[in-house]
């Protein structure tokens, strides 16, 4: 069990306490832990990389890269004072401005600007179910190549219908509608879609999965820590849909695992133990 002073990148006693999203609700401990999974745990993907971490925040992810060995970090984040800051944290613990680069830009904007092979590692770690660009993102993703892509997003689970039927009235008039022949009918279209897509999108299996969709969710952009378009939309992806979309893109996609057993105390951390959040890290099919 990895205990509060055995992690490599420990955040207590950090200027990010100061500028980062942490309080007393939301103490150090699960920035310790997801800076741990993560990243620590992937060492391989970091350790003279040069890596690119998209909506950096306040330099969070990137001073951790930079203590696991990463050869140059470049940051990019919508929000001027974040950027200040980020470079701010950075100076005061120590690492030179040859180490890392933070630019004030729109996510989508500056990866079109990247060249292919440009970066070793690609970092999304809080952007995902901030936008409504998945698939664009994932092109872009595709397009520079980079060794590793590591991913960090809250998911939707087990998406079937639209969540206003899930209403006692509404459901109700649903099972009333339902016959006999459309649950006989039910495993052969599950077996041509299975067939078709070489994956089972629906079914008892994949209740956890859910379909391959997105679901959007109302934001704010003028708040520190939602969305910077001015549509005010996110999505929550579901598991299969970061399946389909990241092997129709040619990337293997594997979850890393939150040990259920090592970690004791889950209180600031539990929508990773309930898969209300999860982490990934994809490579290329060779």
């Amino acid at each position: 069990m990895t205990m509060k002073s055995d992690f490599y990148v420990n955040y207590d006693n950090t200027p990010f306490l100061e500028t980062g999203r942490i309080t007393a609700e939301t103490p150090p401990y699960r920035l310790n832990w997801r800076c741990e999974i993560l990243l620590t745990r992937n060492r391989q993907a970091i350790k003279g990389k040069r890596v690119l971490d998209l909506a950096s925040h306040d330099g969070t992810f990137s001073y951790a890269c930079l203590k696991l060995g990463a050869s140059h970090v470049t940051g990019v984040e919508g929000r001027e004072n974040l950027v200040k800051s980020a470079i701010d944290n950075l100076t005061t613990l120590g690492y030179t401005k040859e180490r890392f680069t933070f630019i004030q830009d729109d996510v989508f904007d500056y990866l079109k600007g990247v060249k292919a092979k440009e970066f070793d590692t690609i970092l999304c770690l809080g952007i995902f179910y901030h936008t409504i660009r998945q698939t664009e993102l994932l092109r872009e993703i595709k397009r520079i190549q980079p060794t590793y892509f590591i991913l960090d997003t809250f998911m939707q689970r087990g998406t079937f219908v639209n969540p206003s039927f899930a209403h006692p009235s509404n459901l109700f008039k649903l099972i009333g509608r339902l016959r006999f022949r459309h649950l006989f009918h039910m495993s052969k279209t599950m077996g041509e879609a299975k067939k078709a897509l070489s994956y089972e999108p629906v079914g008892p299996a994949s209740i956890a999965r859910g379909i391959p969709c997105l679901v959007l969710r109302p934001e704010g952009h003028v708040k520190e820590w939602g969305t910077i378009d001015p549509v005010d939309l996110g999505a929550w992806p579901t598991q299969a849909f970061l399946e389909l979309m990241f092997k129709s893109h040619g990337f293997s996609l594997e979850r890393l695992k939150w040990d259920k057993k090592a970690i004791k105390n889950w209180t600031f951390i539990r929508d990773y133990k309930d898969g209300r959040r999860a982490s990934y890290i994809a490579r290329p099919l060779v």
